[in-house]
């Protein structure tokens, strides 16, 4: 059957929706066999109209749950970040503002974290839930947060481990399929697209990043769902913290007030949301909403809601006991100048693998300096925390490459670069 599908593609030739739905089907009942592995590499090769990206994103969707609720629901997804937590800043900041929210988790794919890789720091948080405890959650706290790995999107999973084993990570015909049948899953009817592109995205160039951004927007308006796709770089972090304890707490004390680029970023993708879900709502009155939301605490006591209604640890968190390191160095400039270039990719491998080999959420790196800022000589610019000298001696010398200080002023970088609604 799928050998059929592959001479078709070589042919240049469209597959059918029904086609798409035995090529799911296939993958449901054998994995990533030879078989599905071989007809992804054709789709590769040989490319995939819009239709059928179409396609294969609802028969994604259709392989597991799709949740119903009663009320419109705001979804938001990020093609993957490092010292990314915009999302648990805006998940509560939406809920506390009277909006539904599902945000569905996924775990990273290549150097990125995932937000289900970040909730798992929270001690006990639970994102598996049966559809009584999603309405329950969502009716007390207007937001709930899940894995696609329980029974929603079975089929993704596979997807993903010929994604994984295959090096297909960086084309977008796929991952577009997989993040919108996961927003068609969870029953949203307006979504935000986080497309990041630069040396620390999985689609680097701008332009191919600007590709997919409108093939999702062709995908959601296909299903009669609202998006707004933000296509923002990677030249540094929106937050502070590198590592899934050290991007809880960027979020944590986003929510409690603090200004900065993580504060910046997220409250824009909350107005964006807002304005697009109600036209009548002016952007400034939007953005009075989302600050006062932040700055009087509503905000942070959602998110607390939310972790202790998904039995998460909120004391933990309360105690500040969640970003607990054993030890911690920091690095200080040797001159004076500016902040010229930050490598977030570098760190975030690094971070990846020193919390890989000990399985420890709690070590990472916090950035006191973004772009362009003016350091002193004896200035911290940089924190690391870590468990052992053998990661400190062994990594010190890439993290003091890190960072590119010059003589030159630099103008501070705006990670933003198009909003598409």
């Amino acid at each position: 059957m799928l050998e059929d599908f592959i001479l078709e593609k070589a042919k240049a030739h469209e597959l059918s929706q029904e086609n798409y739905y035995e090529i799911v089907d296939h993958m449901l009942k054998n994995g990533a066999d030879e078989s599905t592995t071989k007809m992804f590499l054709a789709l590769d090769s040989f490319g995939m109209t819009k239709k059928e990206v179409l396609y294969l994103a609802l028969a994604i969707r259709d392989s597991g749950r799709v949740i119903k609720y009663n009320q419109p629901i705001f979804e938001k997804h990020s093609t993957g970040g490092i010292g990314d937590s915009s999302s648990l800043v805006l998940i509560p900041l939406l809920a506390c503002l009277g909006y539904k929210v599902i945000k569905t988790t996924a775990k990273s794919l290549v150097f990125t974290n995932g937000s289900a890789d970040r909730f798992k720091a929270i001690p006990n948080f639970r994102v598996k839930l049966t559809d009584d405890e999603i309405k329950n959650i969502l009716d007390k706290t207007n937001a709930c947060v899940l894995s696609h790995n329980g029974d929603m999107c079975p089929a993704d999973r596979i997807l993903f481990e010929i994604i994984e084993k295959n090096k297909l990570e960086s084309n977008i015909n796929f991952l577009a399929a997989s993040i919108v049948a996961k927003k068609l899953a969870s029953g949203a009817k307006l979504v935000l697209v986080d497309v990041k592109y630069g040396h620390a995205a999985i689609i680097k160039p701008y332009l191919k990043a600007k590709k997919m951004a409108k093939l999702l927007k062709y995908l959601f308006s296909k299903c009669d769902v609202k998006s707004v796709i933000v296509l923002t770089n990677t030249l540094q972090t929106f937050g502070e913290g590198i590592g899934n304890a050290a991007e809880v707490v960027d979020a944590l004390n986003t929510l409690q007030g603090k200004k900065g680029l993580l504060h910046d970023v997220s409250t824009r993708f909350a107005v964006e949301m807002i304005t697009l879900a109600d036209p009548r709502i002016d952007r400034k009155d939007a953005f009075d909403m989302v600050n006062t939301a932040l700055d009087n605490g509503s905000a942070y006591k959602r998110f607390m809601e939310i972790v202790h209604c998904q039995g998460g640890d909120e004391k933990v968190l309360e105690e500040a006991k969640l970003f607990k390191p054993y030890k911690s160095t920091n690095f200080i400039s040797d001159r004076d100048g500016y902040i010229g270039s930050i490598n977030s990719l570098l760190l975030g491998e690094l971070v990846r693998r020193i919390c890989a080999t000990s399985h420890d959420d709690n070590l990472g790196v916090v950035l006191r300096v973004k772009i362009g800022d003016l350091v002193r000589k004896g200035d911290i610019i940089l924190t690391y925390y870590y468990k052992n000298d053998e990661d400190l001696n062994k990594y010190k010398k890439a993290i003091l490459g890190s960072i590119g200080i010059t003589d030159k002023k630099i103008k501070p970088v705006n990670p933003i670069k198009k909003v598409i609604k």
